[in-house]
């Protein structure tokens, strides 16, 4: 047992167990996120409503977060599927750097960054498939490196094109990221190898067969779910119309670049990579040398799409993720040993862990970020904040870093990492020790509404919601209607919106053909206003000749979050007494 890889491991063991509300759930609002969670709760029926979308074709995401929820239930289920997630991937790095550079110090300082760099912490959601899909392309890259050292190279190979596949299953930009792949396989060759065209060859075809395996099984699976066996079709299909020219989703870098905090981490690990690359080329270090070229490659790679094809790839930071992949083998690169330097000593990378732990559980939510804020406001540099200023504090960090005598450089990048990590971090409320909020009750309420809504509409097409523009009760402060666009989500949100709005359109505008678009009518709003809104919603509809019979209501309510569902179903549709929205 290596034990220096307990570290990466307990860095998210100690984060769950802090128990912050917001550290493994997702917060009121986001969309994409809880769609996933509609696809863990429905998989494997295959709902058409679900199955239509390019989403579904991210089974290597969606099958674990399905087993995690279904094994572990709600809560646990969402605490286990982000302690994987994170864990998954600090391992992978761990060895990926341990294997490529031998130098196990160094991969368990990385391995502790990648577990606690704020920015990874639910990238796009907990539920989102960003993180998912960086694990299985860090290991691809560990497998590979495995390939091509000789260590059971035929399975390594084998098993890494797998994890590729998978990668690009969940998210397939990293197709891009394929040369990439087989550069760092190259690279990895003992220079004593006999016929290396030969086992390139050997290896790309063995990768090839392992794409092909998990793609069949996946496809298997769904086939036998109800789904079709062509199951990434889908996410092809958008890849081909978003690179015609059509990315509705892509900004102007003076739109984002500006507030791009989450490029701050992997900018100051390429810099870093530019101070070691000297020292590596002295020495030889052909692994070093790769793990720099090949970050500057996916920056190269990621600014090509993002300003010469007009693609999203760094404007937004669950896009921006993939750069982490190799931005943190690049910094590893740049913290390895000299030919005629000692390693670090192990003690250094469990500082590192308790400093980077340390900051997170008690530096926030509040003291560190309002130091900082403080201290911009009396430089009177506030609107260089999120980006340029971080950045800078960044470099300087690796500055000190490369002039600290070598047993003190883990220890240094440790103190300037946590301190930025901590200061740029997007949801500061999910660290402290203890942080309380509403995002778990959240959940749980979700999930009775789900088994609710589910057993009046199994189609999960048939109410659409009409969502109240006023606000939902909690114990201490207001929840704007974004509560609701999350449950909503779970549907597919702007396909079973009533009126196709959120908050929904004022009862008096809703006309005949805002009902003809479903079975039943959704009415979410607080406790206190579903009377008032069942009655108003009743006499609209009675006014437009098509009045309604109510089907159902129910309250979901926890100690500091709840609301009302009332499901109200047109006189005129038939009822068969079987769903959709029968009682």
């Amino acid at each position: 047992m290596d034990r220096l890889l307990l570290l990466p491991l307990l860095t998210p063991i100690v984060l769950v167990a802090a128990g912050n509300d917001a550290f493994g759930f997702d917060p009121p609002g986001y969309l994409d996120a809880f769609m996933y969670l509609g696809y863990f709760w429905h998989y494997p029926e295959h709902i058409p409503l679900l199955d239509d979308n390019y989403k579904i074709s991210r089974l290597p995401w969606i099958i674990p977060g399905y087993l995690a929820h279904a094994v572990g239930g709600v809560s646990t289920g969402a605490l286990v599927l982000a302690f994987v997630t994170l864990a998954a991937g600090a391992a992978a790095l761990y060895l990926l750097v341990r294997d490529a550079l031998h130098d196990r110090t160094i991969a368990a300082v990385v391995g502790v960054a990648w577990a606690g760099c704020t920015w990874a912490h639910g990238v796009g959601g907990w539920n989102y498939h960003m993180l998912a899909a960086a694990d299985y392309y860090l290991l691809a890259c560990w497998l590979l490196v495995r390939a091509a050292q000789g260590r059971s190279a035929n399975v390594s190979a084998l098993l890494g094109g797998a994890c590729f596949a998978a990668a690009v299953h969940t998210h397939v930009f990293y197709v891009t990221f394929a040369p990439l792949l087989a550069i760092l396989y190259w690279v990895m060759l003992p220079r004593t190898a006999r016929q290396p065209l030969a086992s390139c060859a050997r290896a790309a075809l063995l990768v090839v067969a392992g794409g092909i395996a998990v793609t069949a099984l996946l496809g298997a699976i769904n086939r036998a779910t109800g789904g079709a066996w062509l199951f990434f079709m889908p996410q092809v299909e958008q890849a081909i119309r978003l690179s015609g020219g059509n990315d509705r989703w892509w900004l102007a870098a003076v739109n984002w670049a500006p507030s791009a905090g989450y490029l701050v981490p992997p900018l100051a690990f390429l810099v870093a990579g530019l101070f070691g690359a000297g020292r590596a080329w002295r020495d030889g270090n052909r692994s070093a040398l790769a793990f720099v070229g090949l970050a500057w490659g996916a920056l190269a790679i990621m600014c090509y799409f993002q300003f010469v094809r007009r693609q999203t790839t760094l404007d937004y930071h669950y896009m921006a993720f993939a750069l982490y992949v190799h931005a943190f083998p690049c910094l590893a690169a740049a913290m390895a040993s000299g030919k005629d330097e000692r390693p670090l000593p192990w003690p250094s990378a469990a500082a590192t862990a308790a400093i980077v732990l340390g900051a997170l559980l008690f530096l926030l939510p509040e003291p560190l970020p309002a130091l900082m804020d403080g201290a911009s406001a009396w430089l009177g540099v506030q609107a260089f904040t999120p980006m340029l200023l971080p950045l800078a504090v960044s470099v300087l960090g690796v500055a000190a870093m490369f002039l600290s005598p070598r047993r003190l450089r883990a220890f240094v990048f440790a103190v300037w990492f946590a301190v930025v990590n901590a200061w740029i971090a997007p949801a500061r409320a999910a660290y402290g020790i203890g942080t309380p909020g509403i995002h778990r009750e959240m959940l749980s309420l979700f999930s009775d509404a789900d088994r609710f809504a589910t057993e009046l509409d199994p189609s999960l097409a048939g109410i659409k919601y009409w969502i109240s523009g006023g606000q939902t009760s909690t114990g201490e402060d207001d929840v704007v209607a974004g509560v609701f666009d999350s449950f909503v989500a779970t549907r597919t949100w702007l396909t079973n919106l009533l009126g196709r709005k959120s908050p929904g359109p004022p009862i008096e505008q809703l006309t005949l053909a805002d009902v003809d678009r479903g079975v039943c009518i959704g009415v979410l709003s607080s406790i206190d206003a579903q009377q008032r809104l069942r009655r108003e919603m009743e006499e609209r509809f009675r006014a437009l000749g098509r009045p309604l019979r109510h089907v159902a209501e129910r309250r979901f309510q926890t100690a500091e979050l709840s609301f009302a569902l009332t499901v109200l179903k047109p006189v005129s549709n038939a009822d068969t007494g079987r769903a959709p929205c029968a009682r």
